[in-house]
């Protein structure tokens, strides 16, 4: 398993060719139309095809319309035979067929006898002539050439048109994060070898194999599959590895990466002071480490012709140091500040500081200047008022640890013609602590730590009962434990008792996660077991091809839930405090602060089923034609039933606290297929089979994830939490006092969160159009309209907010809040694709497409998105609240553009033998490829973050009104009624009222971009800005690898090459910018819309932080 995210858990090569996947099978399919000279179908040709790597030899006949179809073949290069009496025998070589999509091969016969060949060559990027589903194939030249940093294959999903990378903040689920189409992260559908390797707690890759050269494609389907998939309204994504065959083969590798051959980052190098730095100054150091990889892979015949087999090892191991998350915590003049005020609650944030020992020994920016000027009012020795300043910290470089091995083997047996066999195991075993990827904010003394084991095993059996009728059964055992901790230093430690307190601009990283105490997200964690079994059968009749079957999945999931067991205290801003950090020093928590704190178990068991069948018909209407009809049922239960207290309901939600709802399983998950594909062969530029026509429609239903159920259990009344909050005046008093007062009792007032009784799986209806072209050349060119809709997709909805009448009463004043997760929210996803691809000739590769898309929802997940960091909820907690949220998704990128591209020039030769080994060294065998992409960026919401507005008791989900849309943007006045009551229907300047020294400065309404308003009957909520408005900047990716073969033959050997790589990530050290602050009561701080604060680390999808990384290898091929 690799690093993973979670912490909301709590030789012609085919390039990118399309085709129909059939299910979760691993297998190809060949299929295509014999004619003669004229243009008329022939009947009755035997087409005999043959497996170049492993004789594997399979025949059939072409029909009465002249198709054929041949199933479940085993990925890999053919050669094709076909013959009838009257016509030359017709040959191909070097054939690509590819796993879980439909290869096209028509085939013209020309008069003449049967002892007489024509040889034709195999074009290896043709049209997709058989359906209308949209898919790319990364064939296993591109997996070996183009640079992969992460050696996760799915890094190169990517470059496939319609998937997209997912901005800053915004991807929850496990491994590469990719969005398609408009669908979310969450919706797409990972395979190995057609077996499910999802993550059932938050979606993505729950393992992520990554040993190098052990894949032999992937298969990435974008839009309508087959009726054989399902479970996905993004991607299906099909990993499948090599196997052996009668040549002996493999490699020898060693992969190392350092510190030495990175540059800095765009971040580290805000922290370089040029000329005489100021005192205290601590400069960055680049986090020193090496990194070496290693291992093997190697793979041949143990019985010619018969048993194969393939194995692999890749040993990992890291030696140095990595690096931290950027804080903002108070600088020099602000710390001093603090212990001029002095007092109990500065003491007391002394103890979460250290007593201030970051301003000498964390690194410092002071390029960076001052970040935030925080108003904290009037305090102890500031009658005036006074102000504290914040900066930009980091910690000092740590030693880290992170181990990992993992090794695979696969067997294949092919006993007869008639049955194969395949069984692979793939076992990893990682960890890494301090766990800087997943809590890099953390304080000295609060680390973690992560790890643990994954083992995956799959066999197949594909048995052949004649040339018409073909049965796949496939099984498989996915088992994953994994574990996030506190290391044992920090269990050690005894601020580790303490709270978490959070407070704005105080020890908070650019994503607004606080770390002042424990984080309390861990320990947590999960082993997960996945039996699965699937058969598939294929049928052909006249001018049909059947398959249908089924697939049957048990998970047997344990899950470790974080609790919230020492308490959190959330300081707002607003009353007599100002700032958040101003209500912590008058110990008060602010309107709408909360104090909470949870007891409960800490294991939950929400084992489930996954099963389906399906039946797909494609009919093959006459030879330019063919219609793809199908129909598929998914059966997904439900997990929250492993729980105590499951759900509530929606329609009675003030039932007593301890009330039993199940939630009722989804049965009624029927999805329709249909797609169709016309390729006229007649006379003219778009003749000939070389143009198709294509076009589909779909219904996907998503896979629910048990993230639902370990947030459930974290909170009332599965767990016993208490959450004490006051929207009136300066919030609860006495702070401090308030988590020791919390019990372990039920009350009908504590906070709840579940689902609502109703939960289904939410479902999209895919559908494109579009068409393609073969040119000349080796060339495909393809123009596409696509298109999905989301609906019932999960949200959250709040059912007992503060009425707004200013009573400072719950709707139901003897309940709690009540949140829910439920089926509230849709999408809508339009856009238009170009496909450029140059196949594998004359040494190049060329795959380029652009995207011009536009993505709206009224919710873009169940977690804050870096669109809105602060809250998922709407802005109107009212029944009609979702209406106003609809806007530009946070998935939403307009613009995208992608090519990825291999050169491998042929060189110069000479007669000279000696000039000509001085030119093959110099001038052959060398492979330059990379991967360019440019995106604009996302959507985020402008917003009043840590003012409850409107007394709805969320202190984050406010808005502010338009003033003047002509003002300067950075211009903004707040109604003084958020400060005193009295002070009500005047507006003041928020530059100085909030972020400077506290003077009310009246401006004008219309003055201003902003208004700020006090509204607590709700009487401005429908003039509020509307949902992400603003467009952040965009991002770009410019990666190369150089590499250099040298051939063996000087070692008499007869074949094998020495080969030496470069690979380089972030090729001009770009460093993005990320989301930029859009918090309009950051106005008149560095903060609001600074670009420089928000200069990403990491660029591209790469899950280490630096700025333009050189990876070395070397190789032995062979």
């Amino acid at each position: 398993m690799s690093l993973k995210y979670f912490r909301y858990f709590a030789p012609a090569a085919l390039i990118f060719a399309s085709g129909i996947l059939q299910a979760q099978t691993s297998k190809g399919i060949l299929s295509g139309v014999v004619r003669d000279s004229t243009g008329a179908v022939v009947s009755g040709a035997e087409v005999i095809v043959t497996n170049q790597d492993t004789h594997e030899i399979r025949n059939t006949i072409s029909r009465n319309d002249g198709a054929y179809s041949l199933e479940a073949l085993t990925p890999g290069r053919y050669s094709v035979q076909m013959k009838h009496s009257g016509f030359k025998t017709v040959e191909t070589n070097d054939l690509v067929v590819n796993a879980s999509i439909v290869t096209s091969f028509d085939a013209t016969f020309t008069v003449g006898g049967v002892s007489d060949t024509v040889q034709v060559e195999a074009v290896n990027s043709g049209i997709n002539t058989e359906n209308g589903q949209l898919a790319g194939v990364i064939s296993t030249r591109q997996l070996q050439d183009l640079p992969i940093f992460t050696l996760n294959p799915v890094e190169l999903a990517l470059t496939v048109p319609g998937v997209q990378p997912v901005s800053q903040n915004s991807g929850f689920s496990n491994g590469v994060n990719i969005e398609v189409n408009g669908a979310r992260p969450r919706a797409n559908n990972y395979l190995l070898d057609g077996q499910e390797i999802n993550d059932v707690g938050i979606g993505g890759q729950a393992f992520q194999p990554n040993i190098p050269d052990i894949f032999q494609s992937v298969t990435v389907i974008t839009n309508t599959p087959s009726a054989e998939y399902g479970r996905a309204g993004g991607a299906v994504v099909n990993l499948v590895t090599k196997a052996g065959t009668n040549t002996y083969h493999g490699s020898v590798f060693e992969r190392y990466t350092g510190s030495g051959l990175d540059s800095l980052d765009g971040v580290t190098r805000q922290g370089i002071v040029h000329g005489p730095p100021p005192d205290g100054y601590v400069p960055p150091n680049k986090a020193r480490f090496n990194q070496h990889q290693y291992g093997f892979t190697a793979g041949g015949p143990i019985i010619k012709d018969k048993l194969f087999a393939f194995g692999a090892l890749q040993i990992s191991r890291l030696y140095g140091n990595e690096v931290p998350t950027r804080l903002e915590l108070p600088d020099a003049a602000g710390y001093a500040q603090l212990q001029a005020i002095g007092g109990p609650q500065v003491a007391l944030l002394d103890q979460y500081l250290s007593n201030g020992s970051y301003l000498n020994n964390f690194v410092s920016f002071p390029s960076a200047g001052v970040v935030t000027n925080i108003n904290v009012g009037v305090q102890n020795n500031c009658p005036q008022g006074c102000t504290v300043t914040t900066g930009f910290f980091q910690r000092q470089n740590a030693p880290q640890s992170n181990p990992d091995t993992q090794w695979t083997y696969r067997i294949d047996f092919a006993p007869h013609a008639a049955d194969s066999f395949s069984f692979r195991y793939l076992h990893d075993r990682q960890s890494l602590s301090p766990d800087f990827f997943n809590n890099g904010s953390a304080l000295p003394g609060f680390d973690t730590q992560q790890g643990g084991p994954s083992e995956l095993g799959a066999g197949t059996w594909t048995h052949v009962f004649g040339p018409n009728v073909v049965n796949e059964l496939r099984g498989s055992e996915t088992r994953l434990g994994f574990l996030f901790s506190p290391t044992s230093s920090t269990l050690a430690n005894p601020l580790y008792a303490l709270s978490t307190l959070s407070i704005a601009n105080v020890a908070v990283d650019s994503g607004g996660a606080t770390s002042l105490g424990p984080d309390q997200n861990f320990p947590q964690g999960r082993h997960e077991d996945l039996y699965q079994v699937q058969d598939t059968v294929s049928l052909t009749r006249g001018h049909q091809t059947f398959r249908f079957g089924f697939d049957i999945g048990r998970t047997i999931e344990t899950d470790v839930v974080s609790l919230n067991a020492k308490g959190t205290l959330l300081f707002n801003k607003g009353g007599s405090g100002v700032s958040s950090l101003g209500n912590f020093l008058q110990n008060q928590l602010g309107p709408s602060g909360t104090a909470t704190k949870t007891f409960g178990s800490t294991r939950v068991d929400p084992h489930g089923w996954r099963s389906g069948v399906f039946a797909q018909d494609d009919v093959k209407v006459n030879s330019d034609l063919t219609l793809n009809l199908g129909i598929r049922y998914d059966y997904l239960t439900n997990p929250e039933n492993s729980l105590p207290y499951p759900a509530i309901d929606p329609f009675n939600p003030y039932q007593a606290i301890n009330t039993v709802i199940k939630v009722k399983n989804d049965t009624n998950n029927v999805a329709p297929r249909f797609g169709f594909a016309y390729s006229p062969h007649g006379e003219g530029l778009f003749g000939g089979g070389k143009t198709v026509v294509r076009g589909g429609f779909g219904v996907s239903y998503d896979s629910p994830f048990s993230n639902f159920v370990v947030n459930a259990a974290q909170a009332t009344p599965n767990a016993v939490s208490g959450t004490l909050v006051s929207t009136q005046g300066n919030g609860l008093a006495n702070a401090t006092s308030l988590i020791p007062s919390i019990t372990p009792r039920l009350r009908p007032t504590s906070s709840v969160t579940s689902v609502v009784k109703g939960l289904v799986n939410p479902y999209t209806y895919q559908f494109n159009l579009g068409v393609e072209h073969q040119l000349r050349g080796s060339n495909l060119i393809a123009v596409r309209y696509v298109g999905s809709l989301g609906k019932k997709l999960y949200s959250n909805k709040q059912y007992n907010y503060f009425a707004p009448d200013g009573s400072g009463e719950r709707l139901n004043p003897t309940r709690g809040v009540i949140n829910a997760r439920g089926n509230f929210a849709s999408s809508s996803y339009h856009g238009a694709q170009v496909e450029y691809t140059h196949n594998f000739q004359h040494g190049l590769l060329i795959s380029a497409n652009y995207v011009f898309s536009k993505s709206l929802d009224n919710a873009s997940e169940i977690f804050a998105t870096g669109a809105n960091p602060n809250t998922s909820y709407q802005a109107d907690l009212g029944p009609n609240g979702f209406a106003q949220e609809w806007g530009p998704s946070a998935y939403d990128h307009r613009h995208f553009v992608s090519v990825a591209y291999v050169w491998s020039p042929a060189g110069f030769s000479s007669g000279n033998s000696f000039a000509n080994a001085a030119l093959g060294a110099l001038t052959r065998h060398w492979t330059i490829s990379g991967v360019e992409q440019f995106q604009t960026g996302s959507y985020s919401t402008v917003q009043i973050a840590g003012f409850d507005t409107n007394g709805d008791g969320n202190a984050f989900n406010d808005r502010p009104l338009i003033g003047n849309i002509h003002a300067p943007i950075a211009t903004a006045a707040i109604d003084g009624g958020n400060f005193d009551p009295t002070l009500a229907g005047t507006y003041y300047d928020v530059a100085a009222a909030i972020n400077g020294d506290g003077s009310l400065n009246p401006v004008a309404p219309g003055s201003v971009r902003w208004l700020i308003p006090y509204q607590p009957l709700n009487q401005n909520l429908h003039q509020e800005i509307g949902r992400n408005s603003f467009s952040n900047p965009g991002s770009t990716t410019n990666n190369i690898a150089v590499e250099k073969g040298f051939g063996t033959k000087y070692l008499h050997l007869d074949r094998g090459a020495f080969i030496i790589r470069a690979e380089v990530q972030n090729l001009g050290n770009h460093n993005d910018v990320g989301i930029l602050d859009t918090n309009v009561a950051d106005i008149g701080s560095p903060n609001f819309l600074n670009r420089s604060n928000a200069r990403q680390a990491t660029p591209g999808n790469a899950p280490f932080t630096y700025g333009r990384n050189i990876v070395l290898w070397g190789k032995f091929t062979f």
